[in-house]
C-alpha cells in the first residue's frame, strides 16, 4: 500500500467534509475549484461518502447545492494509514467474538472507515482480513502461565505480518527449551487472549505454530515472503477458524 496517495486521498475526503458542513449549500463547480478536482472524481467522492453512511443533502433551484444535514455534526479525527488499517482490522477481530452487547453498530463503522482506502487498496486489506483468525477462548490452564507480550514483542510481529517480511524471533517452547528461529508469520489465530503466528519455519522447513507470548526477542528482517497456500498449514491446528 501507499501511504502517500492514501494521506493525499483521505486529506481530500477531510477538505470535502469540511466544506459539506458549512451553513450553505455548494455548488458542485464551487466545490471543484476549491479541491482542484474534476467532476468525475467529486461525484465519486459525493457518492461514496453517501454509501459509507454520511447524510450528504441536496436542494435545486436558484440558491440550491448540497450540503450535509445540518444535524450531523461528528468533529474530524485525524487518523494516519496504519491507524485506519489497524481500527478495522480490530473492529473486525471484536465482531467476530459475536458480544451480544455493544457490537451493533460494528459493522456500519468497520465499512465507513472500508471506504476511506483508495479503491485499488482495498483488496489489500481484505487479503490481510482473510489471514487472521478468530478461535475459541483459551482454556483456564492454558491461560495459567500467560503474560501479555511486551511492544517491544507485539510490535515487529505485528509489521512482519502485515508487510510480510521475515521475522527473526528467539523462541522458548512449553517444555522451556530455547531456539532461534527465523520465520514467516503466515497467519494469526487468536484463542482469546492468546495471540499465535501459524507460520513457516525455516530451521525446520515445515510450517509450525508459535504463541507470541513464548517470543523473548523479535527482529524484522528485510527479506520479504510469499504468501503459502493456507493447506499447508491446516494439519497443525484444529480446528480451522473462518477468517475475520
Amino acid at each position: 500500500m501507499t501511504n502517500s496517495s492514501f494521506e493525499k486521498r483521505s486529506d481530500r475526503r477531510d477538505r470535502l467534509i469540511g466544506l459539506l458542513q458549512s451553513e450553505y449549500y455548494w455548488q458542485t463547480s464551487d466545490l471543484r475549484e476549491e479541491l482542484g478536482i474534476s467532476q468525475r472524481t467529486l461525484m465519486r467522492e459525493l457518492a461514496q461518502l453517501r454509501d459509507a453512511g454520511y447524510p450528504i443533502e441536496s436542494s435545486r433551484g436558484v440558491g440550491g447545492g448540497i450540503r450535509l444535514d445540518g444535524r450531523w455534526g461528528v468533529g474530524r479525527i485525524n487518523l494516519n494509514h496504519n491507524e485506519v488499517l489497524e481500527l478495522i482490522l480490530s473492529l473486525a477481530i471484536v465482531e467476530s467474538l459475536k458480544s451480544p452487547l455493544l457490537t451493533s453498530n460494528l459493522k456500519a463503522i468497520k465499512q465507513k472507515l472500508f471506504q476511506v482506502f483508495p479503491e485499488n487498496q482495498r483488496a489489500a486489506v481484505s487479503d490481510i482480513r482473510q489471514r487472521i483468525m478468530v478461535g475459541d477462548i483459551a482454556k483456564q490452564y492454558i491461560t495459567s502461565f500467560y503474560r501479555a507480550p511486551e511492544q517491544a514483542i507485539s510490535e515487529p510481529v505485528a509489521t512482519s505480518f502485515l508487510q510480510q517480511k521475515l521475522l527473526k524471533i528467539e523462541y522458548v517452547s512449553e517444555a522451556g527449551e530455547r531456539s532461534q528461529r527465523v520465520i514467516e508469520a503466515q497467519y494469526l489465530l487468536l484463542n482469546l487472549p492468546i495471540w499465535y503466528i501459524i507460520g513457516w519455519d525455516h530451521l525446520r522447513e515445515s510450517s509450525r505454530v508459535f504463541r507470541i507470548d513464548r517470543i523473548q526477542h523479535a527482529t524484522i528482517l528485510d527479506e520479504r515472503f510469499k504468501l503459502r497456500e493456507k493447506h499447508v498449514f491446516s494439519g497443525i491446528y484444529s480446528p480451522s477458524y473462518p477468517p475475520i
